[in-house]
């Protein structure tokens, strides 16, 4: 008996489209994949605005809840054309993430060869999110490393993107002509973003390093669009046979209007794997200096303390149990430390960002995630 899926709007027309079209089904060397994750728990966060607590639903904690589609046809021995298009879900009320964009994730076309690599338009995770996230226990979990810096779930429009690789190593670089769906005709600067990165992968070491640069997308009265954010960053992980050790470093300089700032951000991880079904992580992040949380303004907001020279600690710790191949319970908690006048918070959103200067917070979430 066939599976049935039921979609609606545009996804739904695209998604019958793909899956009953005589390609996908008639052909050996075309093919197409509905997938996704479906994630969410039950979150409990401190010292919030005023100092208030919350408790409630979360989407998204282990893993953004997403579904997608992805397919590839064979052109020649060597080449293939692929496409992915992939839709970010909040699993607390059903609606659209990444701007409510259709397919905010990812949506993109390209061609792939075995020997030349793939070169791909449209819409990408950025290098940040495919390898640096990745050098961290969690990965781009709700609590953890994009926390610390939210450019690690950077995404790009009007992007094209290149990797390629060769034996152990990888190369891979993204240029946009205006990352949040803006590309200026008289201002060439406004919106544009590049990447550029290496990285090592041979048993059980994974290694690598990306720059990473975007101007301002909507400068505000008193700035314009050469403001700028500049990031270095390496990442190093090392598996033996029931421990992952993970290291990082990420350098960071804003070129605003009025004055440049400065940041540096270490961190190190640990993920255990006593039984095969168990994983048990911790990380801790360290960042010294700050920067203006949104680099479409001349100045920082007051709140925000910015230039001062800022010094917030992050922990987090995890356990995940697998039910099943697909299905995941889970715990993450983690603990903000914010010295210095500092305003880490442990969750996005209105909620998390107004966490008072120099208050600690401390975070929770109980959860369940299926991937099909």
């Amino acid at each position: 008996m066939k599976p049935t899926f039921r979609l609606a709007g545009p996804a739904c027309a695209c998604a019958l489209f793909l899956l009953n079209s005589p390609v996908s089904h008639a052909k050996s060397d075309s093919s197409v994949q509905i997938y996704g994750i479906v994630d969410a728990g039950i979150q409990y966060l401190s010292n919030g605005p005023s100092g208030q607590s919350m408790t409630g639903l979360s989407s998204g904690n282990l893993n953004g809840s997403r579904w997608g589609l992805k397919g590839s046809e064979a052109i020649s021995d060597n080449l293939k054309a692929v496409f992915v298009l992939e839709s970010g879900i909040d699993m607390t009320n059903g609606q659209l993430l990444q701007g409510k964009r259709q397919f905010g994730r990812q949506a993109y076309v390209g061609l792939n060869s075995k020997t030349w690599g793939q070169l791909a338009l449209g819409r990408h995770n950025t290098l940040m999110i495919d390898w640096m996230s990745k050098y961290a226990p969690l990965g781009n979990a709700n609590i953890g490393i994009k926390r610390a810096d939210p450019a690690l779930s950077d995404r790009t429009d009007n992007a094209i993107k290149y990797t390629v690789k060769l034996g152990p190593v990888t190369a891979g670089a993204y240029y946009s002509f205006g990352w949040n769906n803006d590309q200026d005709m008289s201002d060439k600067q406004k919106g544009r973003m590049v990447g550029v990165g290496l990285k090592y992968a041979a048993g059980p070491v994974d290694a690598a390093v990306l720059f990473h640069s975007k101007h301002a997308d909507a400068p505000k009265t008193g700035a314009d669009s050469g403001n700028r954010e500049d990031r270095i960053m390496a990442g190093l992980s090392y598996k033996f046979s029931q421990v992952s050790l993970y290291a990082g470093y990420r350098w960071l300089k804003q070129h605003l209007t009025t004055q440049d700032y400065r940041s540096n951000m270490y961190w190190a991880g640990i993920m255990y794997r006593p039984t095969k079904p168990v994983r048990l992580s911790f990380a801790a992040y360290q960042i010294n200096g700050t920067v203006c949380d949104d680099m479409n303004n001349a100045t920082c907001p007051a709140a925000q303390h910015a230039g001062s020279e800022q010094k917030p600690t992050l922990l987090v710790a995890s356990g995940e149990y697998d039910l099943s191949k697909r299905t995941t319970l889970y715990a993450l908690g983690g603990y903000a430390i914010n010295n210095h006048g500092s305003s880490m918070s442990l969750a996005g959103g209105k909620y998390g960002v107004n966490v008072e200067p120099g208050s600690n917070q401390f975070g929770m979430q109980v959860g369940i995630r299926h991937q099909f």
